[in-house]
């Protein structure tokens, strides 16, 4: 990583949701390697965390939001501003999986998918908004090959995901006025506790590689690496678009 590379988000700040491991994890080590100042924010208590970043005197914060309330929402985003003044990027990481045939899955198992992933992206969007537009910032969500190709006994994450890269296309349309860009990334299978009951199933894993090209799980820096890249000066000209992190996956 090159020195102008390392402090390309000096002075900002960055909110990441569903930041206290996985991915959220992975993207607020990045951010911060890249100079960010974090607002880590999860639904998980402050004392569970997966790491330490903002738990010390490091200049990061750490935020407690439940993306299921808009009133925790705005809460979180106005505790940020409290602590720092603005807010320069936002990651709408939060999400949650459940796995089940169509004709099997619980409403509430469909609706909980939906509620977080979808409409929890939604909420912290137009909760964040305010301050966005106050810096020209920029968003991104996490989206998923799911949401792009049909894949069994997930009927409700598909769809969430699908939705939420839709909705960063819908959002950076009306927000580009205001100078707000906002994408998405569409990961492949990623090694996270998210993913643990189906990396235990080799028939499974067998099948997953053989669907993608470049024959391996995309990392969480890899999805990081891709979410710095749509936040940065890079990307200046890249709005309400998806990139796949998916190892070919999605060209079939």
């Amino acid at each position: 990583m090159t020195a102008a590379v390392s402090g390309e988000f000096a002075g900002r700040v960055a909110l990441v949701t569903g930041a206290a491991r996985g991915i959220g994890q992975a993207v607020a080590e990045h951010l911060a390697e890249r100079g960010a100042v974090l607002a880590l924010a999860d639904v998980t208590p402050l004392d569970a965390w997966e790491h330490d970043l903002g738990a010390g005197g490091d200049g990061h914060t750490r935020h407690v939001v439940d993306v299921r309330s808009t009133a925790s929402c705005r809460a979180a985003v106005a505790e940020v501003l409290e602590r720092h003044g603005r807010l320069d990027h936002l990651v709408n990481n939060a999400g949650i999986v459940r796995r089940a045939p169509a004709s099997e899955m619980s409403e509430e198992d469909f609706t909980d998918v939906l509620d977080i992933n979808l409409t929890g992206t939604f909420r912290m969007s137009q909760a964040a908004y305010p301050a966005l537009r106050e810096t020209s910032g920029t968003v991104v969500n996490l989206g998923s090959t799911n949401g792009h190709i049909a894949v069994a006994n997930s009927a409700g994450y598909c769809v969430s995901k699908a939705g939420v890269m839709h909705l960063a296309r819908v959002l950076a349309l009306e927000w580009a006025a205001d100078g707000i860009r906002v994408n998405a990334v569409g990961p492949t299978i990623v090694p996270t506790a998210m993913t643990d009951d189906v990396r235990g199933d080799a028939d499974y894993m067998q099948d997953k590689l053989a669907s993608i090209p470049a024959g391996r799980m995309a990392t969480a820096d890899d999805v990081a690496q891709t979410i710095g890249y749509l936040l940065g000066g890079a990307s200046a000209m890249v709005t309400g678009q998806t990139i796949f992190v998916d190892g070919g996956v999605t060209i079939h």
